[in-house]
């Protein structure tokens, strides 16, 4: 078993490769042993060589460390591994309530239950129903839109009326 300077520096190198594997092996185990492995090396740079080269340690593994991290923020997405666990599409998202104003019509795409998504014009849009429960296909009226809340209701007919007076 090494001792002084090399037991400083093996418990510095193995810290840093167990939170380097716990990428791979995730469960936090390695992870919690490699950062007990690195302020096991302060501890004994502290105890060896006094209170001053303990505190030049601790920034030094701790600069090291941030550095490191850094590092991985920029390099792991573009390794083998980074590609296959990373999401790199955009998905489809939904359009935002200012988009749609009160009195348009459009179909339920799910059941709203009171909450669903509805195709209001060209856009999908979450929506909320006002009053009832609304099958996929219905459709629908918008009778409020309040920030990013849209409330819409069973189209009956009677909009038109309620318009002309």
């Amino acid at each position: 078993m090494p001792d002084g300077p090399a037991l400083i520096i093996v418990l510095f190198v193995v810290g840093f490769l167990l939170i380097a594997a716990e990428v791979f092996v995730p469960g936090m185990i390695l992870g919690a042993l490699g950062f007990l492995c690195l302020l096991g090396t302060v501890a004994l740079v502290y105890f060896q060589y006094g209170s001053s080269a303990g505190i030049f340690a601790l920034f030094t593994v701790g600069g090291l460390a941030f550095v490191g991290f850094l590092l991985w923020l920029h390099l792991f997405p573009r390794t083998f591994i980074g590609r296959r666990l990373m999401l790199r599409t955009t998905q489809p998202g939904t359009v935002s309530a200012q988009r749609v104003s009160v009195g348009e019509t459009g179909r339920a795409l799910t059941p709203l239950r009171p909450a669903g998504t509805a195709r209001i014009g060209e856009s999908r849009v979450d929506v909320t129903s006002l009053a009832d429960f609304l099958e996929e296909g219905a459709e629908v009226v918008v009778v409020a839109v309040d920030g990013m809340r849209v409330v819409v209701r069973r189209k009956d007919g009677l909009e038109a009326a309620a318009k002309a007076v």
